[in-house]
């Protein structure tokens, strides 16, 4: 009985041993696959992503070389002590001096930094003279709080009133108008050279004039110290002045202003193509063309008609 039930169990119909010879090429086939998969996988294995590998990159990248730190920390402390350098410091002893004629080394021992006394020292170079306590304070970087500590030890010696009349006399005769005037004319300004009459020259014609004296300052080098020398020495004639006829200036005859950039040339002319023609100036900063500080800038140079 035990060997019909085995028979029975382990006997298959045709059909039957067909499917499991089926079954069994199917199973071969997936284990090949596998197999397969497993062995090309192995070289291609990636242990980060591509944006690990950038975060990696731009740390490396932000990361300086000791040396390079240390110069970098080098550096920012020499800015720091330059700039405490260049203050006034409240000295041990406080002594009388004359501005007129005080030399580095007094000034020094004043407490003065090396940039406040080579500014007084340019100052009396280029002509400069102090016939007050309070004219200190024209000198760049002079406070009111050192003018103050220092005031009751200004002493301006007897020869003020004739150092006066005596500028007073030489501004009679060397009188510039600045808007006429040539190199040669210029250099008799106080503290005027080649260099500065050429450069003064040079920004009037990019200019079209001055109309302030301030303007000066504009010009390539020129400190407060030179300028104090000489300002009252200029008077101005406006009417001298080419202006721009804002109704018929080109791209480029308005870029090379000075007082103009690129865009706000473009938004003038775009403005005046969509509007028309200007019935005043004053359309430039109420139309946001220009900002009203700009715009006021620039209007002694413009025109209508």
């Amino acid at each position: 009985m035990i060997k019909r039930r085995f028979k029975e169990y382990f006997t298959f119909t045709k059909k039957e041993r067909n499917g499991i010879i089926v079954l069994l090429l199917i199973l071969f086939i997936l284990v090949i696959i596998q197999i397969f998969q497993n062995t090309k996988s192995v070289g291609t294995i990636e242990l980060m992503d591509e944006q690990f590998q950038k975060d990696i990159e731009a740390f490396e990248k932000g990361l300086l070389p000791k040396e390079q730190k240390n110069k970098t920390q080098r550096t920012a402390h020499q800015a720091r002590k330059t700039i405490i350098e260049d203050k006034w410091h409240i000295p041990n002893k406080l002594f009388r001096f004359d501005p007129n004629t005080v030399s580095k080394t007094q000034l020094k021992d004043l407490g003065f930094s090396n940039r406040q006394l080579n500014t007084l020292m340019n100052y009396r170079k280029s002509g400069g003279r102090f016939f007050e306590k309070k004219d200190l304070m024209k000198i760049y970087g002079i406070n009111i709080k050192q003018y103050k500590a220092l005031e009751s030890y200004i002493v301006i010696n007897e020869q003020k009133d004739q150092l006066k009349e005596n500028v007073t006399v030489e501004e009679e005769v060397v009188l510039i108008e600045l808007n006429s005037s040539s190199k040669e004319e210029l250099k008799r300004l106080r503290g005027i050279g080649d260099a500065y009459a050429e450069r003064i020259v040079k920004y009037k014609s990019l200019l079209g004039g001055y109309y302030s004296r301030e303007q000066l300052l504009e010009v390539y080098g020129m400190d407060s110290a030179r300028f104090a020398g000489f300002h009252d020495q200029v008077i101005i004639d406006t009417n001298k002045i080419n202006r721009i006829n804002l109704n018929t200036a080109t791209y480029d005859s308005l870029i090379k202003h000075p007082y103009l950039n690129r865009y706000q040339t473009k938004a003038i002319l775009k403005y005046k193509e969509i509007v028309g023609e200007f019935t005043k100036t004053e359309q430039i900063y109420q139309n946001n063309l220009l900002t009203k500080e700009e715009f006021l800038r620039i209007r002694p140079y413009l025109k209508l008609k």
